[in-house]
């Protein structure tokens, strides 16, 4: 096998700037404009503060893969728009101390949660794994379930035709 060949570094020299003799000292006293010579100061100054914004974006948001990494408080305020509505567009999300509702691009209100009483209503299917409710209402009281009561009532707009469980 031959003989590995071994590599230095090469040394290079400190060259001064064109019509100066040689490096600067720092420790040579400075003249100023009264003709006086005295080592000049450099004022102490604090460390920089962190901003805000930088801070936040890159420990709480993501904004590559646009997800919240931390957790966030809200404080109060009015209310919290979500999209803007344009018709035939777009739909938006409002959230309100009165509740929450939502509506789609033509404008209809797709679902709506009062804040005051917990009313709610939504336009489209509601899907769940499990449903406990006292009172289910079909229709216009056409079909009631009523669980507090133990019964199910079928009515035909005049009377009451169908009935099951307790009365």
């Amino acid at each position: 096998m031959a003989k590995e060949k071994i590599y230095y570094p090469k040394t290079i020299e400190d060259t001064p700037f064109p019509l100066q003799e040689g490096a600067v000292s720092f420790d040579i006293d400075q003249k100023t404009s009264n003709d006086k010579y005295g080592a000049k100061e450099v004022k102490s100054r604090d460390f920089p503060t962190r901003r805000v914004a930088y801070e936040l974006l890159g420990s709480a948001l993501n904004t590559r893969s646009r997800k919240i990494l931390a957790e966030f408080e809200f404080t109060q305020t009015g209310a919290i728009q979500i999209g803007d509505y344009k018709n035939g567009e777009s739909g938006d999300l409002r959230i309100s101390p009165n509740g929450i509702t939502a509506r789609d691009s033509s404008g209809l209100t797709t679902f709506a949660i009062d804040g005051d009483t917990g009313n709610a209503v939504f336009k489209g299917e509601i899907q769940a794994g499990a449903f406990i409710s006292g009172l289910v209402v079909v229709g216009d009281n056409n079909l009631i379930m009523d669980g507090e009561a133990i019964r199910f009532i079928v009515n035909d707009d005049y009377n009451d035709r169908v009935l099951i469980g307790k009365f």
